[in-house]
């Protein structure tokens, strides 16, 4: 049977290669000590895409923002209605992107990622809308057909003008003040 003897014998052995596996562990963490592991965090700070606490960016002058303003889109996005306009000066494009002030996505192939921009001014009642030199333009319906804008060119819009962005997206400003017929009026 077992020999008491005999595993007395064994113990030393037994504790002796334990202790030689404990020094090469010792030398293989010494030795990969230098070596940078592999890591997925950025190699950079990374800015939020959400700032915290307020407009972006906060050091820009802020005009006033226009409470009363939205736009109802007539036909190109279903589910989406009524969109109130986030401010008095913003970009409209294909996605959300703060960073590029696009504070209104109209999430739709024919919209380029930064399309237009709309500028307003809510004491003058003065709302103004320019093309960014998007893909496939946006246009202004005028006397019941779209007339296209100029890339770059700003064009006043009213209360109730019906705009195209893109081919297929159609919206109607609600803007405070006149309708283009009551202002082109003599």
């Amino acid at each position: 049977m077992f020999d008491v003897q005999h595993l007395l014998r064994l113990v030393p052995l037994a504790l002796a290669v334990v202790a030689v596996l404990q020094v090469v562990y010792l030398l293989w963490l010494r030795a990969t000590a230098d070596r940078q592991p592999a890591s997925r965090r950025p190699t950079a700070p990374q800015m939020p895409t959400m700032p915290q606490g307020g407009l972006y960016p906060k050091s820009a002058p802020q005009r006033p923002v226009i409470l009363a303003g939205k736009l109802s889109v007539v036909s190109g996005l279903s589910g989406t209605s009524d969109i109130t306009l986030p401010g008095s000066t913003f970009v409209i494009g294909r996605f959300y992107h703060p960073e590029s002030n696009v504070m209104l996505a109209l999430d739709e192939k024919s919209i380029s990622r930064r399309h237009a921009q709309f500028s307003g001014d809510d004491v003058l009642k003065t709302y103004s809308l320019t093309d960014l030199n998007s893909t496939y333009g946006t246009a202004l319906r005028r006397d019941g057909k779209f007339e296209p804008l100029q890339p770059g060119q700003q064009v006043r819009i009213y209360n109730e003008d019906i705009v195209q962005f893109g081919t297929n997206v159609t919206v109607r400003f609600s803007l405070p003040g006149d309708t283009r017929a009551d202002a082109t009026q003599l």
